[in-house]
């Protein structure tokens, strides 16, 4: 089947969406990344109850924006290059870290891989937006009246 497109191809290169791109995007950026700079992220490395042959696996906290404290699973190929290459693992809407048994692919084939349970979703890391615990359902429309770091 062939793919189509609502516009010419040459256009689609250029295009760069409908949404005008709002007048104070740099500043919530620049002041988003200066909060991130100044925050000590204490990071916490524990052995995890699950291990693999080939993998150190640990659960990770770190401290993030707000002061909340992130959950990531962290497994490491055993006798890994220090540094070597790595996947960040994001989940989506209302999902989690996931099961430790997923990501021993990317392990054996020499990654180092940090899953995180987004904030406020129902993993084990926090969401400091003013609530504790689950917030899941709020997210869809906390925006709506409150300022762009919320």
């Amino acid at each position: 089947m062939p793919l189509t497109f609502d516009m010419p191809l040459e256009k689609l290169r250029e295009y760069q969406g409908r949404n005008p791109r709002p007048a104070d995007f740099d500043a919530f950026w620049d002041g988003s990344l200066a909060e991130m700079r100044a925050i000590d992220p204490q990071v916490e490395l524990t052995p995890a109850e699950f291990q693999a042959p080939y993998a150190d696996c640990f659960h990770m906290y770190f401290t993030g924006v707000g002061g909340a404290r992130v959950y990531a699973k962290l497994l490491r190929p055993k006798q890994a290059p220090q540094p070597g290459p790595a996947i960040v693992m994001f989940h989506g809407y209302s999902g989690s870290s996931g099961d430790w048994v997923d990501k021993l692919p990317y392990v054996a084939a020499g990654y180092t891989v940090a899953a995180l349970d987004c904030r406020g979703q129902g993993g084990l890391s926090e969401d400091a937006g003013g609530v504790k615990g689950w917030t899941l359902r709020g997210h869809i429309v906390r925006g709506l009246d409150h300022a762009p770091d919320k």
